[in-house]
Order: structure tokens, then C-alpha cells, then sequence
């Protein structure tokens, strides 16, 4: 088959990466992307299942492809990522203009099917391989300046309240050598920033790798400047990895650190696998070894069982580290987790509330942090031009604080400058590019 696909991205870079993943396979065999899905021969939505709320966005925009099948019988609507994992063959019997319905670890099953006869029945591939990780496929790239690169699949964590080792599987690494290559060829193409992903990035291990030694060989790089990765898991923040961070001039000053509650219960009842002493021995060391370093979390709010201690245990955790963003959630039950089982013990308005109390205090520190930079000399990666005003560029800062400067000679998109930080505007920072 030949013609154009149209891709459908819900959910966390992984999904996005996932999506460039597949578009490279189909591109490579001839068939062209496309952003209008009337125009499309393959229709493909890539899911999310980690919240309810994400499995009704997708829902209802596979619903609404429903007239391109009744308009042209022979296109082909394919269902993938974690919520056709999760749901597998309930979804053709609600939808019953789907053809293909595929988990995160059959997409090569899936390169292969679109390209022979459209089955009579919906195709259902959701077994899960313990050994798959793409290696030696490459993702698409969708920026000149930055991308993601997945160095790691699946999570051996089993937190309570997650569905995501369900969807995704046990933990397996890449090999380091693909991950170089992959970088290179990123690099070769014009793009200056890599963010490393992984469900636990940090626990990353081949029989001759584990993540400090990937962060260090990804920093020899030539060309290369910056070096990011996401979601890390306290865990496995030891001393090794954040010596590595500090050593690799390359990696950015920011850490997503995700710490979700608090409270040693509520850390105790998710099996976070750590307690708030050693979450807070882990920001010390952090702060020590990185000068100026970022640092942004996930927080859970309205856990089951979560008591008004434990919630107030959150916010003087938030208060003493004082991160500079978080994402901020009601706790979400997902079927088929530990915590489904038991109930909520919230009301929808005892856990609202407790959200917006939270909400209120972190974006109060993170305008405090914003303010406090103002004066400093910060290096900044133009990404694109402002939105609002195209005699402006955007980037980021390396602890990842967007910066907003004036068109200036010699700045571009893609290009690596000091910036002077000037004042704050909401929750952009703006600056004046220091060329020399």
C-alpha cells in the first residue's frame, strides 16, 4: 500500500515518540503523513489509559472517524498504545469500524498488516513481548532542534494506583550502542537536544550499562548540547547517577523527580518504594552536586485512605523543597490496580478541594522561583519563534524555564545563546540575548 496516514497522538511523550516510531516504519515503505484524516488511506490513534479522562478523548475521536469509514469502506482505522492494551477486544464491539486494535509491543505486527489485505474481522494484537524495544528501528524526528528517544520500555514498579506496567510490561533496556546510533542520527540532522525516556528512565541496566555510563557515553557525543531525560523514579537516584549528571556537561540542570505524596503512609500504601526523609536526602544531594538545578514533580492528591495529616504532609514536602513546577492530579481510579479495589474514601469535592489548595500553593513558589532569576545570565535554546509576536523567539533555559527574547542578528531557531533574564511575564520569563 501506498498513500497517506493520518496519526492521532493522546498521552505522554512516550505515545508521542511511539507515533514517530510508527510513522518512520510506514514512511519508509512509501506512504506519506498527513494532518488532514479526510485525506488519509490508514487512520491511526495512539491512546492513553493512565487517567479515565484520556480513554474518553480517545473514545470519542475514534467515534468520530466513524463517517470517513461510511464515506470510503476501504479506509483502515487502527487503535494503539496503552488503552488498546487495556481494553484489547471490547473495543471493536464499541466500535465497530476499527480494523486493527494493537498493543505498544505488536507495532512491527502492525507495519506489516497495513500493508496486505484489510482483514475480514478487526485484528486484535495485545500479547506482550518481554524482549521488545524497537531497537533498530528509528523514530521520525518532528523538530530540528529537539526530540525524544526512548532508551527503555515498561515498569517492574507496581505503585497501587498505576496502570501502566499492565499496558506496558516488564522492564527492558536498549542497548546503549542503538541508542548512540540513534542519537547520532538525531544529531546528523540538525537537532541539538535529546530527552532520554523511559517509565523509570533512571533504572536503565544492559549487562554492560546502567544509566550513569549511558549518560556519560551520550555526552562524548560531538554535536550534541544538551541532555535531557524523563520520568526518573526516586529509587534509583543514587550517588553514581547523580555524579554522572553533575560530571556530564551536556545534561540540563533540571530533574523531574516525581514524589506524588508526602506522606510516608500514603508513599507506604502506593509502594513508592521510598520514604519523604529519603525523598528529601535525594533534593540535598541534587542541589549540592548541580548548581542551580531544576526540579518538578508529580503529585497525587486524594488518595484512598488519604487523611487531612497525610495531605498536609504533601504541602510542607512542597513547601521545604520548593519545587519550581508540578503536575498536580486527583487521584484517578484505574481498573485493574491494586487501589481499585478498595473505594475512594474522598468525595469528588473533598478531593477537589484539597487539589486547588495544592494548586495554590505551588503556583505561588513557582512565581517566587520565576522571580528570583531575574538578573541571571542563563543559556537558553531557541526552539521557535513566539506565538504572539514573530519579532520574538522562545527557549528554554537547561533547568527548563521558557524564555521569552527580542529578535535579534545571529539568533534562530536552533540557536544556543546567553540571555540576561529581565522580568516575568505570568509564567514566561523574558530576557535579552547577550551575543557576543
Amino acid at each position: 500500500m501506498s498513500g497517506k496516514y493520518f496519526l492521532a497522538t493522546f498521552g505522554c511523550q512516550m505515545n508521542v515518540y511511539d507515533s514517530n516510531l510508527i510513522g518512520g516504519m510506514l514512511e519508509k515503505k512509501g506512504m506519506q503523513a498527513t494532518g488532514e484524516a479526510g485525506e488519509a488511506d490508514v487512520l491511526i490513534v495512539n491512546t492513553c489509559s493512565i487517567r479515565g479522562g484520556a480513554e474518553d478523548r480517545a473514545y470519542a475521536r475514534i467515534a468520530a472517524m466513524r463517517h470517513y469509514k461510511r464515506r470510503n469502506p476501504d479506509v483502515r482505522i487502527a487503535v494503539i498504545g496503552c488503552m488498546a492494551q487495556n481494553h484489547g477486544e471490547k473495543i471493536p464491539v464499541e466500535l465497530d469500524h476499527v480494523d486493527y486494535v494493537v498493543g505498544p509491543d505488536n507495532y512491527r505486527e502492525l507495519e506489516e498488516m497495513i500493508f496486505k489485505d484489510r482483514p475480514k474481522t478487526p485484528a486484535i494484537l495485545t500479547e506482550q513481548n518481554a524482549f521488545e524495544n524497537y531497537d533498530g528501528i528509528m523514530a521520525k524526528l518532528d523538530s530540528a532542534v529537539t526530540c525524544h528517544i526512548t532508551i527503555m520500555r515498561g515498569c517492574n514498579k507496581r505503585c497501587t494506583y498505576c496502570i501502566v506496567p499492565t499496558v506496558r510490561g516488564v522492564e527492558r533496556s536498549r542497548e546503549a550502542s542503538s541508542i548512540v546510533e540513534e542519537v547520532e542520527r538525531a544529531v546528523s540532522e540538525g537537532v541539538k537536544e535529546v530527552c532520554l525516556l523511559g517509565q523509570t528512565v533512571n533504572s536503565y541496566r544492559t549487562e554492560g550499562d546502567d544509566f550513569a555510563s549511558l549518560l556519560r557515553k551520550l555526552n562524548r557525543i560531538d554535536g550534541l548540547k544538551r541532555i535531557r531525560f524523563t520520568s526518573p523514579h526516586p529509587r534509583h537516584f543514587d550517588s553514581n547517577a547523580i555524579r554522572a549528571m553533575a560530571e556530564s556537561e551536556k545534561v540540563c540542570n533540571h530533574v523531574h523527580i516525581p514524589v506524588q505524596s508526602g506522606s510516608n503512609a500514603m508513599l507506604k500504601k502506593m509502594r513508592r518504594q521510598y520514604t519523604r526523609e529519603r525523598f528529601l536526602e535525594i533534593v540535598r544531594e541534587l542541589r549540592a552536586e548541580i548548581p542551580n538545578v531544576g526540579l518538578t514533580t508529580d503529585i497525587i492528591t486524594g488518595f484512598v485512605g488519604e487523611s487531612e495529616a497525610d495531605y498536609l504532609e504533601t504541602l510542607s514536602l512542597v513547601e521545604e523543597v520548593g519545587f519550581d513546577s508540578a503536575f498536580m492530579f486527583q487521584y484517578s481510579p484505574r481498573e485493574g490496580t491494586p487501589a481499585f479495589a478498595e473505594g475512594e474514601t474522598l468525595t469528588a469535592a473533598e478531593k477537589q478541594e484539597r487539589h486547588e489548595r495544592l494548586v495554590q500553593l505551588q503556583m505561588g513558589i513557582t512565581e517566587r522561583n520565576l522571580d528570583a532569576m531575574a538578573g541571571r545570565v542563563e543559556e537558553i535554546l531557541i526552539e521557535n519563534r513566539s506565538s504572539r509576536d514573530r519579532n520574538e523567539w522562545i527557549g528554554k533555559t537547561g533547568c527548563c524555564k521558557k524564555v521569552i527574547v527580542p529578535d535579534a542578528p545571529g539568533l534562530g531557531k536552533g540557536s544556543l545563546v546567553s540571555a540576561r533574564i529581565l522580568t516575568r511575564s505570568g509564567l514566561v520569563l523574558r530576557g535579552e540575548s547577550i551575543i557576543a
